[in-house]
């Protein structure tokens, strides 16, 4: 349902003017006011937050918060009015079940409220007096009513959306999601959205199993397909059922939505709503009462509201199975708008997995930069590392790239972090390869004294060969040949192994296997040519 045209003024004096009314039932404008508590920027109007939710009457009961998102000119504030009467009118044994709609011709007052194109709301405002009710059990809690700013507007950035709902979501116990006509792909594809924005403050904080919000109610206006499902709650939930059901033959990323929803929420629950009746949506004149309201509209407006107000469907706020008082709560806005305040969560994009990916891979460019660096650190000497040095320090790191990626705040699920942990892995084992070679290649004789020793050897085998031969001892020139032929083996693996760098794992063992029989051969040479020196000087 789009919003009345007629936009509303809040009467200023209307807080004073109900104090002294002591029949709750009969006061046609409501008392208090909406307070805006965040701004069109984020930021928490903390004193006026303080206002409402440090009253000695109020801080330390547990409270109740329920909030109304959803897109711009939905009708969002209009459906919250509605609650707000039913709030006023059963206030202190007021109006009885049957009764809290009021007269026809009363005004709808209190958020403010109209049709148009403009934007209506900005930033987050709350009622500034709550409610408080008792629960089934006779312990009194606050209840707050709560409105957001409407989604995708042309004045609102993608990030200020998906701030907005984050916060929203993140410090209501009911979030009401108001759509139009029908639960669409795109719904679901903005609330996975706005969901995984809003669980980046968590950090994986989150008590593990339990879902990190609470109740999810989607508000689907103007439903016109009664033939398949019925308005009410028993026929959306039917619908949503459907609706997020997956299937074996369902594109993945359409799973992934659907299995996001169901992981995010305690409980999902939804409401068909008819059409208004054309009088409310096009007449200049409509200011909310019920009597210009198609009759077929108000019993189903009537079990909407009762089934979120009523007081044993009252859901008071948990954060990590913990109920929260309006003390602990104002912590909570505090500290949730200075996180997003401080714009170091990533920025958000229009398609959910557009963002993960992108997201996924600025870590990973991030921590494979902290490898890089760090190998450039321990090899910029001229010196050159031994290979168990070399070794410690591709170790740390490696150590330190991986700890650097498992510390970005990341979207997506655990399988497309281990997609791009992999990779970072797989880049991370090709650099290691260069930065290898090149501390080998520092030391120009250390670098080919492999190729030095095998070259010497072929020579030697072949030249003790030749000599062999000569004095017709066939059987040894043949094994110095033989030996000669080896080492030229050896010789060109070694150069096939430098010069394109092969992945072949056994050559890259044999040829590992050949630098250390080198190593050692050129070892034995130094130190006998150290000890000959040694005895030409005595």
């Amino acid at each position: 349902m789009a919003d009345a045209s007629k936009p509303k003024k809040q009467d200023a004096s209307s807080e004073d003017a109900a104090k002294d009314d002591s029949d709750s039932s009969m006061v046609d404008v409501p008392r208090g006011a909406p307070v805006q508590v965040i701004d069109n920027d984020g930021m928490l109007v903390e004193d006026k937050l303080q206002d409402i939710l440090m009253a000695p009457d109020v801080q330390d009961k547990k409270v109740v918060l329920i909030s109304v998102a959803g897109a711009f000119r939905k009708g969002k504030s209009f459906f919250l009015d509605f609650m707000l009467r039913y709030l006023h009118k059963t206030a202190d044994g007021g109006a009885g079940a049957d009764k809290w709609l009021g007269p026809g011709e009363e005004a709808l007052t209190g958020f403010s409220w109209r049709g148009g194109k403009e934007r209506e709301t900005t930033g987050i405002w709350m009622w500034s007096r709550p409610f408080i009710r008792a629960l089934p059990s006779g312990e009194e809690v606050a209840v707050l009513l709560m409105d957001t700013q409407g989604t995708f507007d042309n004045e609102t950035s993608m990030k200020g959306n998906c701030t907005v709902f984050a916060l929203s979501t993140l410090l209501s116990s009911v979030q009401v999601y108001n759509v139009m006509t029908a639960v669409q792909e795109d719904d679901l594809q903005h609330l996975h959205l706005f969901t995984e924005y809003s669980l980046q403050v968590y950090e994986g904080g989150h008590q593990k199993g339990v879902p990190p919000f609470q109740n999810l109610t989607f508000l689907v206006r103007d439903w016109s397909h009664v033939d398949s499902h019925p308005w009410g709650n028993e026929g959306g939930a039917a619908y949503l059922n459907g609706v997020l059901a997956q299937k074996p033959d369902q594109h993945p990323e359409l799973k992934q939505v659907r299995e996001h929803v169901h992981s995010c929420f305690e409980k999902l629950d939804c409401h068909l709503m008819p059409h208004p009746g054309f009088e409310a949506t096009e007449d200049p004149a409509f200011d909310g009462r019920t009597s210009m309201l198609r009759p077929a509209f108000l019993p189903v407006l009537k079990a909407a509201v009762e089934s979120i107000l009523s007081p044993d469907k009252l859901v008071v706020k948990k954060v990590n199975e913990e109920e929260l008082t309006a003390t602990a709560l104002l912590c909570y806005f505090k500290a949730y708008t200075a996180l997003y305040a401080a714009g170091d969560l990533p920025q958000p994009k229009t398609v959910v997995n557009a963002t993960a990916e992108a997201n996924n891979a600025a870590a990973k460019a991030n921590a494979f930069k902290t490898y890089t660096r760090a190998m450039e650190r321990q090899c910029s000497s001229k010196r050159m590392l031994s290979d168990e040095q070399f070794q410690v320090a591709h170790k740390a790191a490696v150590e330190a790239a991986l700890s650097a990626f498992d510390s970005t705040k990341k979207m997506g699920g655990k399988d497309l972090m281990s997609k791009f942990k992999e990779s970072l892995s797989a880049e991370i084992t090709d650099s290691h390869k260069f930065f290898l070679n090149n501390n080998r290649l520092k030391n120009m004789l250390g670098a080919f004294k492999t190729p030095i020793v095998l070259v010497i050897a072929m020579l030697a085998g072949m030249l003790a060969g030749w000599f062999a031969g000569k004095f017709w001892l066939e059987s040894i020139s043949s094994l110095f040949y033989n030996l000669a032929l080896v080492a030229f083996t050896c010789f060109l693996m070694w150069v096939i192994n430098v010069a394109q760098e092969c992945r072949w794992d056994v050559l890259n063992n044999v040829v590992s296997a050949i630098d250390n029989v080198a190593d050692q051969l050129w070892a034995q040479a130094r130190d006998k040519g150290i000890e000959l020196v040694r005895l030409k000087a005595d």
